[in-house]
């Protein structure tokens, strides 16, 4: 987690997209992580966290929350396709709760939940496996 040396930040520059994440924002994970430490999460993509504070180490502190990445977006579009409009009242009061134990995450495993969808269906280009490393489809033998 973050160590006493790590100093605090207003903002993270979202590594799958052009947006900020600041505390308060809601996050969607994308790459499954295994803690390393007590006060660390495990995530599993499609989780989504609160972010309470983010440190200059790549990390940041946070809720889990009930809600699923897939769940958020249907909830979007049906607000979207009802024509109710995302400007009236405090958006991040959703109603889905937290988990309450507020713990520390990697900041690379996780987007801002809009950027979801279009990053996991692009899996490749933002996954680990160099170009040209083959897919399975040949040479199985």
């Amino acid at each position: 987690m973050a160590s006493q040396n790590s100093e605090q930040l207003p903002f993270f520059k979202d590594y799958y997209s052009q947006d900020d994440i600041h505390p308060g924002d809601r996050v969607a994970v994308l790459w499954a992580y295994q803690p390393r430490a007590v006060d660390e999460f495990t995530l599993e993509r499609g989780d989504m966290l609160k972010v309470v504070g983010i440190w200059d180490d790549g990390w940041a502190t946070g809720l889990m929350l009930h809600e699923r990445a897939d769940e958020w977006e249907a909830r979007r579009q049906a607000q979207r396709d009802s024509g109710v409009s995302n400007t009236g009242g405090p958006r991040d009061s959703s109603p889905t709760g937290s988990h309450g134990e507020m713990k520390a995450f990697p900041l690379v495993c996780v987007c801002l939940p809009e950027h979801w969808r279009k990053t996991i269906d692009g899996d490749g280009s933002t996954d680990s496996t160099p170009s040209g490393a083959g897919d399975g489809s040949t040479n199985e033998h």
